[in-house]
C-alpha cells in the first residue's frame, strides 16, 4: 500500500542516506520491553462511551498537523499547559465539556469560524487555522452525505480492517490523501490516516471500535519528529546543503525533493528496523517501532538538532 510507492524514491536518493550498519547497531541496543504500544490513557481522551472516544480520535486526526511555531501554540486544559498533538486533544476534550457538538457531522459541516477559534483558543493562534476550518467543513459534509453524519458509521464501513480504514479515509476525504509526486512516481505516505487507524487499535487494545485486522500493514508515520530522531541516532544522514537548511530552520517546501526524500527515508528506515528486529521479536510491527522513536523524540537537551520545517496539512 505504501512501501511499494516509496521503493522507487529509495533507489534514487540524492540528499538523504540510510546508514544500515548504524541502523542494525541501534536495533541491537533497543531493549525488547521498550518496544510496546501506547495505551493513550489520559484525561485528554473522552473516556465514555467508547463510540465517543473513537469519534474523538478520528476527528483529532483530521486536523492533527503543523503545530510548530515560535511561540508554540499552547492550550490550558484543566490547568495543564499542553502543546502540539496533546494540545489539540485537550482542546477537543475541552470543547466537548463545554457543550460543542464537535462529534456531529452536521455541526462540523458548517462550524462557525468563531466557534472554532474558541475551541482552539490558546496563547497564540494555532498555525494553519484557516486550513483546519476548511478541513472540518469538508469532513462534516462527507460524514453527512455518506455516513449518516457520524464517525461511527464511517468506522463501521471499514469492516474492522486497518488497511480498509486507511484507504477509505484517503479516498473520501481529500485532506487525508497524503501523496507526493517525484520523478514521475506517486509516493504515498498517508500519515494521518494511518495514525487514525493505529490510535484506534491502541486505545481500545484491539477490541470494540479498535478491533482492526491488518495493523501489521501500517508503516511508521512520516512526520517531522521521527526523521529528527533517526538523524540524531545516525540512521539518517543528510547531504551538507540539506543539513545546513534543516539546522538553520529554513523551511522546506512541501513536495520538494528534499522533503519527500526525508519522509520516504523515514518510512523505509522504519521498515528496515522492523525486519532487523523480527528475528529477536517475531511479529514486531511498525507501530511499536514508531512509538519507541516518538518517545526518543521527547528527549531534549544541548546539541539536539532541529527537525525539518515544512508547513503542510499532512503532518
Amino acid at each position: 500500500m505504501i512501501l511499494d510507492t516509496i521503493a522507487p524514491v529509495i533507489s534514487h536518493l540524492r540528499y538523504v542516506a540510510i546508514d544500515e550498519v548504524r541502523l542494525r547497531e541501534v536495533c541491537a541496543h533497543i531493549p525488547s520491553d521498550a518496544l510496546h504500544l501506547p495505551t493513550w490513557d489520559d484525561d485528554v481522551f473522552i473516556s465514555h462511551p467508547p463510540e465517543a472516544r473513537a469519534a474523538q480520535l478520528l476527528l483529532f486526526n483530521t486536523i492533527n498537523f503543523s503545530y510548530w511555531g515560535d511561540p508554540k501554540w499552547t492550550v490550558d486544559f484543566h490547568g495543564r499547559p499542553l502543546d502540539g498533538a496533546w494540545g489539540m486533544l485537550g482542546a477537543l476534550a475541552r470543547a466537548v465539556d463545554e457543550g460543542f457538538p464537535i462529534l456531529d457531522g452536521a455541526y462540523l459541516a458548517s462550524i462557525p469560524e468563531a466557534d472554532l477559534r474558541h475551541i482552539l483558543r490558546g496563547n497564540v493562534e494555532i498555525p494553519m487555522f484557516r486550513e483546519r476550518l476548511v478541513i472540518l467543513h469538508e469532513v462534516g459534509r462527507v460524514l453527512v452525505a455518506q455516513f449518516g453524519g457520524n464517525f461511527g458509521d464511517l468506522l463501521r464501513a471499514a469492516k474492522n480492517d486497518a488497511v480498509n480504514l486507511v484507504r477509505l479515509l484517503v479516498t473520501v476525504f481529500p485532506s487525508f490523501n497524503d501523496v507526493a509526486t517525484l520523478d514521475g512516481h506517486t509516493v504515498a505516505f498517508y500519515k494521518r490516516a494511518q495514525l487514525a487507524a493505529a490510535m484506534l487499535y491502541e486505545a481500545f487494545d484491539g477490541e470494540g471500535p479498535g478491533d482492526l485486522r491488518r495493523v501489521e500493514r501500517l508503516t511508521v508515520f512520516a512526520d517531522y519528529k521521527l526523521p529528527q530522531v533517526l538523524r540524531r541516532l545516525g540512521v539518517l544522514r543528510y547531504a551538507p546543503h540539506l543539513a545546513d537548511r534543516v539546522d538553520r530552520r529554513e523551511p522546506l517546501e512541501a513536495g520538494s525533493r528534499e522533503e519527500v526524500e526525508i519522509r520516504a527515508a523515514t518510512v523505509w528506515a522504519g521498515e528496515l528496523m522492523r525486519r532487523t528486529l523480527t528475528p529477536r521479536l517475531p511479529g514486531i510491527t511498525a507501530l511499536r517501532i514508531d512509538y519507541w522513536l516518538w518517545r526518543e523524540g521527547q528527549v531534549q537537551g544541548p546539541g539536539v538538532r532541529p527537525y525539518h520545517r515544512t508547513r503542510t496539512i499532512y503532518y
